[in-house]
């Protein structure tokens, strides 16, 4: 089990209210369906990170790119997360911990093409984002990148 994609959430969330100051939308007491979507892709993404890592760290660096792809996309959907109200870090790691455990009942294929999706998704909410809110998440993406490799 692996919750360092929420945890990226407290950093996110630290980063961008240095930033931007409050964010403006109030704090959910339940999780919205948005909420629990992001959850599901950042697991999926993670997911597929991992074994990225793996590639790179045994000396196939044609994967980092890819690797850091991946990793920004997931940080986008922790960031606009953020920006929507789910601030509440706990309830972060409880959502991504459950779309991992329903994760596992995915066939590869399956897998494969929620990756595909949310990675889309991520690349527009990237695109959709403004100067500063790009920059935040690629500096975390970069940073869980060395984490991951031990860099």
């Amino acid at each position: 089990m692996n919750l360092a994609p929420a945890a990226l959430s407290l950093s996110l969330a630290l980063a961008l209210s240095l930033a931007l100051g409050p964010a403006s939308a109030a704090r959910a007491a339940e999780p919205t369906p948005q909420d629990r979507y992001a959850a599901q892709c950042v697991a999926a993404l993670e997911a597929s990170a991992d074994e990225l890592a793996r590639q790179v760290r045994d000396g196939k660096d044609a994967a980092r790119q890819p690797l850091l792809d991946q990793l920004t996309f997931g940080v986008a959907f922790l960031g606009d997360s953020y920006l929507h109200g789910q601030a509440n870090e706990d309830q972060a790691r409880a959502l991504v911990h459950h779309a991992e455990l329903a994760q596992r009942s995915l066939s590869p294929a399956e897998l494969a093409a929620r990756q595909a999706l949310c990675a889309s998704e991520g690349a527009r909410l990237l695109a959709n984002a403004n100067v500063l809110e790009r920059a935040v998440v690629k500096r975390l993406a970069r940073k869980r990148m060395d984490k991951l490799l031990g860099t």
